[in-house]
C-alpha cells in the first residue's frame, strides 16, 4: 500500500461478524476475534506463543430483539494467553436488558469495562452493534416505508441515524438528495 519497501508480517488480527435472523423473530449476532503471531512471543512466566499460533481466539454473541434490546449474551474463549482470562466471561451477562443506541458504549464500560471484563471482548461489542444495524436495516426501512413514505416523518429515527454522520451521507450531499431527499439540506 505504501510502496516497494520490504516488509515482514508480524501479526494478523481477524475480526469476523455474522448476523442471523432466527425463526423466533430475534437476531443472533456473533463477533469473533483471532490474533495469530508470525513470530515467537516470549513471556517471563509461561511458554512462548510460537510463530503460527494464536494468542487469542474468542467470541461474543448477542441475542437481540427488533427494538435493539439485548435479550441474552454468550461469550467464549477458545484461546487466551492467561489462566485468568476466562474469568472475564461471566460479567458480560450484565449486558442483558441494555438497548443498543445512544449511550450504549458508556453503559457497556460501566458494566464490564476495566478489570471486570476483557479488553478484546469489550472492543468486539461495537462491532456487534454495527453488524446488528447493518443486518436489520433492510427490514426496518421496509417497515417504515410501508407505514410512512416520507422518512422525515418516521417515528423510529434509528433507521436513518447514519444520515449526517459521514461524508457520503452528509445532509447536503448527492447521496442523501438521491436516497432520502426529504432529509437533505437545501
Amino acid at each position: 500500500m505504501f510502496g516497494d519497501c520490504g516488509r515482514e508480517l508480524m501479526h494478523t488480527r481477524q475480526i469476523t461478524c455474522r448476523a442471523y435472523r432466527r425463526t423466533d423473530g430475534l437476531w443472533e449476532v456473533e463477533a469473533t476475534l483471532t490474533d495469530e503471531k508470525a513470530q515467537q512471543v516470549p513471556f517471563r512466566s509461561r511458554e512462548p506463543v510460537r510463530a503460527g499460533e494464536r494468542m487469542h481466539d474468542m467470541s461474543i454473541a448477542f441475542l437481540i430483539d427488533d427494538d435493539f434490546t439485548i435479550r441474552d449474551v454468550a461469550a467464549r474463549m477458545d484461546e487466551a494467553p492467561w489462566p485468568d482470562c476466562p474469568q472475564a466471561i461471566a460479567p458480560y451477562r450484565r449486558l442483558v436488558g441494555l438497548r443498543i443506541g445512544p449511550g450504549f458504549r458508556r453503559q457497556v464500560i460501566e458494566r464490564v469495562g476495566g478489570e471486570q471484563g476483557c479488553t478484546h471482548l469489550t472492543d468486539l461489542i461495537t462491532q456487534v452493534g454495527n453488524t446488528y444495524a447493518q443486518a436489520t436495516w433492510p427490514d426496518r426501512s421496509a417497515r417504515q416505508f410501508a407505514v410512512e413514505p416520507d422518512p422525515s416523518r418516521w417515528t423510529d429515527r434509528s433507521t436513518v441515524a447514519f444520515v449526517g454522520h459521514c461524508r457520503a451521507w452528509r445532509r447536503g450531499g448527492d447521496t442523501v438528495r438521491r436516497e432520502y431527499p426529504e432529509l437533505a439540506d437545501e
